[in-house]
């Protein structure tokens, strides 16, 4: 719930253009909205549901279907032994490790 309102109303620090919802907020929403047909509108969970779907289209419009971010699918791997010197404090090897290859595809390693 902390993630969806921390994406919500972002806009884009190039463009100050609305950032559209991700893959991940498209399908909690369509969840939710599958969920709302499938139960009955007197459940107190159905109100907290559409108040959810009414707000999410409030941010993004009701025509947000196919405004999705794309991710790309060629993205660089973060190798574990990067991510453990990040968390031990091991800068050093993280820059070696950003040093090697292309510079830009590593730096937005997932």
């Amino acid at each position: 719930e902390n993630t969806a309102k921390e994406h919500r109303g972002r806009r884009c620090p190039l463009c100050r253009g609305i950032i559209p919802p991700s893959r991940d907020q498209i399908s909690l929403i369509k969840l939710t909205q599958l969920a709302m047909k499938k139960m009955d509108k007197s459940d107190p969970q159905y109100e907290k549901y559409a108040q959810e779907v009414k707000q999410f289209e409030a941010e993004y419009g009701e025509d947000w279907e196919g405004t999705a971010i794309e991710y790309d699918d060629d993205l660089v791997n973060l190798p574990l032994y990067v991510v453990k010197a990040m968390r031990g404090g091991n800068y050093r090897t993280v820059l070696q490790w950003l040093g090697k290859g292309n510079v830009k595809d590593r730096v937005n390693a997932k």
